[in-house]
């Protein structure tokens, strides 16, 4: 098999794995509370990024790392999985499952809006124009089915769910500063993670009596949302001619995920969430259509 064809089944393969996590998210949830299925998930992702470092001998990566390296990666690690990952769950608690995922969705359009100050980015004002069809596919999904007058059942959890938007984005910001390997990331960020977990998951007292469905599902999140799912995009990044030929199938994800959502949770998909996330995938790729234009 050619490399490009490796990327393609990997970078599918990965699409495939993150499509379905909003199903073991909400399905884990009914059981654990929020910080407990966080700091589980956390540490079997932990666990599978050591094994992975081991079996490709990178270990040995972790002495190379300055201390600014690992104030990064601390920063990092409080940003994700820390408070990612806790402001996502909690949503997930509180949203139906369509509504937290899709809205979870518009990070590319917050990573768009922080470029600006953090990276000196610009915007012009067909990208402005852009981002704004993005936010009119947000309003629809926020409006859970009845888009006028706007009553969203949980304000909250619809905040914080657009918030995580916001929080990935600021992680990816940082990570353009971060010049290490990329499964040694992922290991120094969710172990600072499990210490920065840890306290806040100790206030809530354990549920020792949840079902092996519970189970199943903060260990699926561990392993397929956390861990491998992202070291097998890497390797799609690593293996493909041009990042762009992959870059824009992530995109096929949340429509992937409300069939996941549809077949196994049961939740009857609103029209306004389709069309609210047809919108925001459509001002991403318009974005990114003026901004190469733009440098052109």
């Amino acid at each position: 098999m050619k490399n490009q064809n490796k990327a393609y089944f990997f970078a599918f393969a990965a699409i495939l794995l993150w499509s379905t996590v909003a199903v073991p998210f909400k399905i884990g949830l009914r059981y654990f509370h929020f910080t407990h299925f966080l700091i589980i998930s956390i540490a079997v992702s932990v666990l599978i990024s050591f094994i992975v470092l081991v079996l490709q001998k990178k270990l040995i990566l972790l002495k190379g790392l300055t201390k600014k390296d690992w104030l990064w990666l601390m920063a990092a690690g409080f940003i994700n999985p820390f408070m990612y990952y806790l402001m996502l769950f909690k949503a997930y608690s509180i949203l139906p499952a369509q509504i937290a995922q899709a809205l979870n969705y518009t990070w590319p359009i917050m990573l768009v809006l922080l470029s600006v100050p953090f990276l000196g980015q610009k915007l012009n004002l067909k990208a402005l124009s852009a981002l704004l069809i993005g936010f009119v596919g947000v309003y629809l999904i926020a409006s859970q089915g009845q888009p006028w007058p706007l009553q969203p059942s949980e304000p909250f959890g619809v905040l914080l769910a657009i918030s995580t938007s916001l929080v990935w984005a600021s992680f990816w910001i940082i990570n353009t500063r971060l010049k290490t390997d990329g499964v040694l990331n992922l290991f120094v960020n969710f172990a600072f993670g499990v210490l920065f977990t840890l306290p806040v998951a100790l206030i809530v007292p354990m549920n020792y009596s949840v079902p092996l469905t519970g189970w199943v599902a903060v260990i699926y999140t561990g392993i397929f949302e956390m861990g491998i799912t992202f070291i097998i995009w890497l390797s799609a990044m690593r293996l493909t001619e041009r990042t762009d030929k992959i870059s824009n199938y992530v995109f096929l994800s949340p429509f992937m995920s409300l069939f996941f959502i549809y077949l196994m949770l049961h939740e009857r998909i609103y029209l306004t969430t389709f069309l609210g996330l047809a919108l925001i995938i459509g001002s991403i790729f318009l974005n990114r259509y003026f901004s190469k234009r733009l440098k052109d």
